[in-house]
Formats: C-alpha cells, structure tokens, sequence
C-alpha cells in the first residue's frame, strides 16, 4: 500500500504536505505543487481513507455550487440579491436537464477544500473565487469545473474557464454618465479595492484620461468600504458629517446591495438623495432597485443569461468528457433612473 511518505518523497515536498493536499488542506499550497502531488497520489495508486468521500446516489448527477464570500451578511450570502438570483437562476438551469445541486458558501478556502475532497460531485461552479484557486480546485477534484465572475492573473494555458461580465466597461459607462450630469466628485465605493470591485474601479478610471476631466475641476477616488456592516456604517457615518459637500458629489457603489444599504442608512437620518448627493449601483438584480426610493441607476447584467451559460458548459462537460468548455464575457447597460 502506497503511503503518504512515499508520496513525499517522490514529490520533494514534507508529509505535512501531501497531508494537507489529501485532506483539502491547499490553501498555502501553490497550484503547482497541489497538481504534482494529485499526479502522484493517482500514478501511485494511493487509496484514501475508506468512505471518505460521499454521494447521494449512485446515479443521481450532483453538481456543486460554491461561493467565496469576501462580504460580512447579517444572516446568509443569499441575502445579497446577486448571489440569491444567480443560485436560483443555477437551480433552475440544473433541475430543468435532470441534475441536482448542492450549494456550499464559506469566506474560508480550506472549508471549501475539504467540502470538495468529501464529496463526490459531477461537476463544480465556482463563484467569485481568484483564478489560482480556481486551478487548485480543478487539481483537487479532476472533474468539470466552470466559473463565475473568477478574478486576478491567470495561465490561459491551464486556466478555468470563466462566465463573466465586462466589468471595467460597466465602471466606465456609469463614471461618463455622472460626468454628463453635472458631477465634478465622484467616489467610487466598494467592500475592497480587490476581485470585482478593483476591475470596476479601473474601468471607472478611464474616465481621467478625458477632456472633460483633465479641465482640472474634477475628482475621482475609491471608498474601501469594509466587510462588515459595522464598517460600512462607519463610512457612511463619516459622509453625513461631510455634509454638505462643496461640489456636485456622488457615489457609485460596486453593487446595488451596497447602494441600497447606503441609502436606507441616510434616509434614516433624514438625508435625501439625490438632493444632498447622488447614489449610483451594478448589477440590476433584483426588481427592489427599481421601486426604491429613489428608484436606482445602475449598470445592468443579464445574471439569469450568465447562469445558463455557466450551466449549459459544464453540462456538456459531464456529459461529454472531449468538450473544452469555453469562457464568456457577458455586456453591460446602463440603466438611468431618478437616484443621480
């Protein structure tokens, strides 16, 4: 029987290591390492422990849906409108071609490691992970994998493919449009200057390179707003005391959640937008944004669009083990209501 020093010592690397890349464990394992050793572990023949990993059925096709959640929520990561619809929209693709899902959140990647190493899925989508996670994964549980709105540097060569939005088109388009209204301050706000966030804030950054913003009189900056609500609520916080602004101000939020969370916050306080500023979102996710008070500008994507791609690649994935699922990058409008 093959052992895990042996492993060890065929792939240069501690006990401790292969332990920790059999046992999902990878999370400060590079993406190189995890594949020499998941190499070895099946040229080796190396057994794993007897009934570790678990399926519902013999003939039941599983699919795994996984989110990283890099946001603090009151009560589930289904509560952001983003995530609720582009689960539901999943379940739905899913039930309609006979498979079953099986959904795991966690801000902590060896929970989601280990979740995979125990369960024995069809297929996996990987929502807001980095694309180097994305590759460990893939190594961990060699079974079709598609992900979704996945962010950072890659290796075309061996990377994942992707689902995905363009992004920075949407920061661009949202950051012209409030330059078109008069807005000479413009804050971008988002939960971190990282993954989604910073790729929205480049493409609002396009806009300094403009006439219209080299007149001088212009300002563009990032608000890093936090993970939890408690932060959050101190940012907002910190707005009201700034009050009132000298300049024609507004805040785009990196998301509509983030947009309506501001903006309950303020109108509690008896500050009205857009009167005293403007408040601008992404993504358009829910119908709420629409009939709220004020109703809310922001850059709209096609979430149910983006999961019946996602659903549509992995499937023929399972289903055909020679098709090479390709990547997607979905269009972004812009949807101009009364909150600028």
């Amino acid at each position: 029987m093959v052992t895990i020093k042996e492993i060890a010592q065929r792939a240069g690397v501690s006990t401790a290591t292969v332990s920790n890349v059999i046992h999902g464990k990878s999370r400060h394992v590079s993406v190189e390492t995890v594949k020499r050793i998941q190499a070895l572990i099946d040229e080796m023949g190396y057994e794993r422990e007897a009934g570790k990993r678990v399926r519902s059925s013999d003939n039941a096709k599983l699919v795994a849906i996984i989110i990283r959640y890099h946001q603090g929520f009151e009560n589930s990561v289904l509560a952001d409108p983003f995530y609720g619809v582009v689960t539901g929209s999943i379940e739905q693709e899913l039930r309609s071609r006979g498979l079953y899902l099986m959904l795991y959140a966690s801000s902590d990647m060896d929970d989601i490691f280990k979740m995979l190493m125990t369960w024995d899925v069809d297929g996996v989508i990987a929502v807001s992970f980095t694309k180097e996670d994305c590759q460990k994964l893939q190594s961990l549980i060699q079974k079709p994998m598609i992900s979704i709105d996945a962010f950072g540097p890659d290796d075309s060569a061996t990377g994942i493919p992707d689902v995905g939005l363009e992004d920075e088109t949407g920061g661009l388009l949202m950051t012209r449009h409030l330059l078109d209204l008069g807005y000479e301050t413009i804050f971008v706000a988002g939960v971190s200057n990282m993954g989604i966030d910073n790729r929205r804030w480049i493409g609002a950054k396009q806009v300094t390179n403009s006439e219209q913003f080299l007149s001088g009189k212009h300002k563009l900056e990032f608000i890093e707003l936090g993970g939890t609500l408690d932060q959050r609520e101190k940012c907002y916080q910190q707005i009201t005391r700034n009050l009132p602004f000298r300049k024609k101000t507004a805040f785009f939020f990196t998301s509509d959640s983030l947009a309506m969370e501001a903006i309950s916050f303020f109108a509690k306080r008896g500050i009205s937008v857009p009167d005293s500023f403007g408040v601008a979102g992404f993504d358009d996710s829910i119908n709420a944004v629409s009939f709220s008070i004020p109703p809310l500008t922001t850059i709209h994507q096609d979430i149910p669009m983006k999961a019946r791609i996602a659903v549509e690649e992995l499937v023929s994935a399972i289903r055909d083990p020679d098709y090479i699922p390709k990547s997607h990058k979905l269009p972004v409008t812009l949807i101009s209501r009364k909150s600028v």
